[in-house]
This record gives structure tokens, C-alpha cells and sequence, in this order.
């Protein structure tokens, strides 16, 4: 299928209300055991809001606050860049505060240099250049 033919009948689908997503590509995951998640590498779709991102809907695959705190204190922090090393690479979690759930507060991950902390990153209507998204599921567990 050429790719102007993809296009349209992509844009057929989303006038109908349907969402197009990518499937996760497997080989950019990173398995965090201690957790029993795999991490997207990747902070990726950054420049967008909450809403453009319809996170509302995926909220449970964001990273919790929890899992975010063990992440960026751990062996993982530098492969995922939660250790200071990169400005551009902050994403959206999981709200975990209802007093700014409740006021449409989103929340988020920031790194700097020297720095890195959890917070509220404005409205869900609100985006930042370096921020975007980074989803979390289930470890795959295989049978021995």
C-alpha cells in the first residue's frame, strides 16, 4: 500500500472517532524486574499536551509516582535518562494527587542538570518542547 493510500484511509478512520496508534515495538522496552514492568527507553510525542495525548484514556499505563522515585534512584536511571543527564526528556505520570486531579492539574517527571524531581506540569491543555510520554505495562513473564 503506497503511503498516500495509507494516509487517507488513516484519516477515514479518525473522521469516523477511531484513534490510530503504533504497537509498541518490543526491542525498546526495558524490563525492570524488581517492579514486574517494562518501560518504554524512549520518552517520545514531546511538544504535546495531555489532552492531544488523550492520556485521560491511558492514564493506567503511565508510570506511577512510586515506580518513577524507584526508577530514578536506580541501576535503570542513566539507560532511561532520569539521572540528570538530559533536560529534554520529561514525561507525564500517573496523577497522584486527587487535590490537583480535582483543580486539572497534570502531573510529571523532571530532570536537569543536578536535579530531578516529581510535579504538577500545569493543565492537561498545556504542553512543553521537551516533555512527552513514556508508558509502562506488565512484565511479559514466559514460561520455563
Amino acid at each position: 500500500m503506497t503511503k498516500t493510500k495509507i494516509q487517507k484511509a488513516k484519516e477515514i478512520l479518525e473522521q469516523e472517532g477511531y484513534k490510530i496508534t503504533k504497537e509498541t515495538d518490543e526491542s525498546k522496552l526495558l524490563d525492570i524486574p524488581e517492579l514486574n514492568i517494562s518501560v518504554e527507553i524512549e520518552v517520545h510525542d514531546k511538544g504535546k499536551s495531555w489532552d492531544e495525548l488523550n492520556l485521560s484514556a491511558r492514564e493506567d499505563d503511565l508510570l506511577t509516582a512510586e515506580q518513577v522515585l524507584f526508577l530514578m534512584n536506580s541501576k535503570y536511571a542513566k539507560q532511561l535518562k532520569m539521572d540528570g543527564s538530559s533536560s529534554n526528556d520529561d514525561f507525564f505520570i500517573k496523577q497522584y494527587s486527587e487535590l490537583s486531579r480535582k483543580n486539572g492539574y497534570v502531573a510529571g517527571f523532571y530532570a536537569d542538570s543536578g536535579f530531578s524531581r516529581l510535579g504538577s506540569v500545569g493543565g492537561s491543555d498545556d504542553a512543553g518542547s521537551g516533555r512527552g510520554v513514556r508508558f509502562a505495562r506488565k512484565l511479559k513473564r514466559t514460561k520455563k
